[in-house]
């Protein structure tokens, strides 16, 4: 989780500098096109990325049956090579005492949060109480506004049906056009919903509090919104002189708003807003440049994030079971036995007819299958390992011979090879076949996660889950996918007998994430160590792909 945070904090950071180069070149134009830029910035800490990666990835279809996690390495231990997700299960094995920072820095969060808010609403509750006794809605120049006895200055009360708000005493210390100016400033308020803006800024600040970003974004806010309504004042016909004296006078006379969603005449840099009043220079119009750099903007904001999930959506449905097949135990038995049986090559085959499967498969999530050909000599390589060398069986079918293993190519209706089967611990396994491009996008996303070197959300409690039911004596199946649940159920009795003679579950630790992008931990009991790799979860929680190996 606080990967994810750190993640979504720097991508909201790098956002709101995009949107202040877009600002630098909007100065001429009108105060409300820059506020509501930056407004973007601030919504845009209360919208992950992620979430639109993942709506991205929910435009595309799933995939009938789950990836893969595949070794061609021969297991002496039990080998559960069968899928994975982000939920995190909860486990109650008992775990080493240690002090978990997350914990106090989710406090300190979650505090300043709710003084922030508890100091918000006390404000909030005393302007009710002021403005309780107000009059009813009377109309003056035009603007429908309630009076009340009150020092706090003319301002616009209220989130959904905001009302404008006068001071009992102000026709008294405000000449008439002084007051119809104000009056159009908060008018300009009103239309302009700055108070439902506002409380939405607020929000971001109370969740993202220890961010300075943050409270800056809200100064521009607030500079941004009085400058427009001053445009929309002095567009209005209002004399500037006698609307610069409007906004002295309030500001000497009566009090500030104290919240950013009760909108007054005082707020923003004073001083620089009465010489821009005085200067009534006029905002150039938005040309078709500007216009077309904000749509560019606007779009690429929405676009990356989605192209992201979308990109994303196929390594995650690429690597299938066949989707005619049920997978029991006896069945993975059978095809075990029959993946295990003696091979012979065939001598007959033209080593030119391998060209047509010479390409790349995509078998899991982060897993490519390259086929490649040298002379007579046929090889297979998998993400992460080495290259396996294949013998033709048939004309499409090869076998290796270190490992139990064959791979079969399958064709579509017009003859071109349309994925590869790969047979092995009893599964039998489809890759579709991908361009270059996208075989290399999964490589370089498995090799950022590698150097990252960060375990995937919910391996480890996933993994404690594991020990704790094993050693309860009921495995839990139900957190697996199908096959992996499966493979597990066949291997129970020698899991059973290992992890008894391990003794009780001392401590688990991270170590790295492996070349192929499985969660390697140690695993610590008190007769002994157990390397424990695990695939990253599935989207809806569920283990893929388990190996564990005893250590001596």
């Amino acid at each position: 989780m606080t990967a994810l945070l750190l993640d979504h904090l720097w991508q909201s950071t790098l956002f709101a500098a995009a949107v202040g180069a877009v600002v630098l070149l909007l100065q001429g134009n009108a105060a409300r096109v820059r506020f509501l830029v930056w407004f973007a910035a601030s919504a845009k800490f209360l919208v992950p990325f992620a979430a639109l990666a993942w709506l991205g990835h929910w435009l595309l279809p799933p995939a009938s049956s789950v990836p893969v996690l595949v070794d061609w390495a021969p297991a002496a231990e039990p080998y559960f090579a069968p899928v994975a997700s982000s939920h995190a299960l909860t486990a109650a094995v008992p775990t080493a005492p240690a002090w978990d920072w997350s914990v106090l820095l989710l406090a300190v969060w979650a505090l300043g949060s709710l003084v922030l808010v508890a100091r918000w609403l006390s404000r909030w509750m005393k302007l009710r109480a002021a403005l309780s006794e107000a009059d009813a809605l009377v109309s003056i120049a035009g603007h429908p506004v309630r009076r009340a006895a009150a020092s706090l200055e003319p301002g616009l009360f209220g989130i959904w049906r905001p009302v404008i708000v006068l001071p009992q005493d102000i026709d008294t210390r405000l000449s008439a056009a002084e007051l119809e100016a104000v009056l159009v400033h908060e008018a300009c308020h009103r239309d302009h919903r700055d108070n439902l803006l506002a409380a939405v800024h607020m929000l971001v600040e109370a969740l993202f509090w220890f961010h300075p970003l943050v409270w800056w974004l809200g100064a521009r806010l607030n500079d941004e919104r009085e400058r427009a309504c001053d445009e929309a004042v002095l567009a209005s016909g209002q004399p500037p002189e006698i609307y610069a004296e409007s906004i002295l006078k309030v500001c000497k006379l009566y009090v500030h708003s104290p919240l950013a969603c009760v909108a007054g005449v005082s707020g923003g840099v004073l001083k620089q807003r009465i010489e821009r009043i005085v200067v009534n220079a006029v905002a150039l119009p938005l040309g078709l440049a500007r216009k077309l750099v904000l749509a560019g903007f606007a779009g690429a904001a929405l676009v990356v994030p989605l192209s992201a999930g979308l990109l994303m959506a196929p390594l995650v449905q690429a690597a299938q079971s066949r989707p005619d097949t049920v997978i029991t135990p006896e069945r993975i038995a059978v095809l075990s036995s029959q993946q295990a049986a003696p091979r012979n090559a065939i001598s007959d085959f033209n080593p030119l007819e391998f060209d047509r499967y010479v390409g790349q498969y995509q078998l899991g999530a982060s897993t490519i299958e390259w086929v490649s050909r040298a002379d007579s000599h046929y090889f297979i390589q998998l993400t992460g390992q080495m290259k396996v060398e294949v013998f033709p069986e048939s004309p499409t079918s090869f076998f290796a011979t270190v490992v139990h293993a064959q791979i079969s190519f399958e064709h579509d209706a017009k003859g071109g090879i349309s994925g590869a089967v790969l047979h092995q611990n009893g599964l039998e396994r489809f890759a579709p076949r991908v361009s270059l491009e996208t075989a290399k996008a999964v490589e370089e996303a498995l090799e950022t996660r590698v150097k990252a070197n960060k375990p995937s959300p919910g391996t480890e409690a996933a993994i404690r889950h594991q020990i704790q039911s094993i050693q309860a004596g009921a495995q839990d199946y139900a957190v697996m996918v199908p096959p992996l649940a499966s493979m597990a159920r066949a291997q129970w009795s020698g899991t059973k007998q290992a992890f008894a003679a391990m003794g009780p579950y001392k401590s688990i630790t991270f170590k790295k994430v492996a070349p192929g992008g499985a969660d390697i931990y140690n695993v610590s009991f008190e007769r002994g160590d157990i390397e424990w790799r695990i695939a990253p979860l599935t989207s809806n929680g569920k283990i893929e792909g388990m190996f564990f190996r005893m250590m001596p």
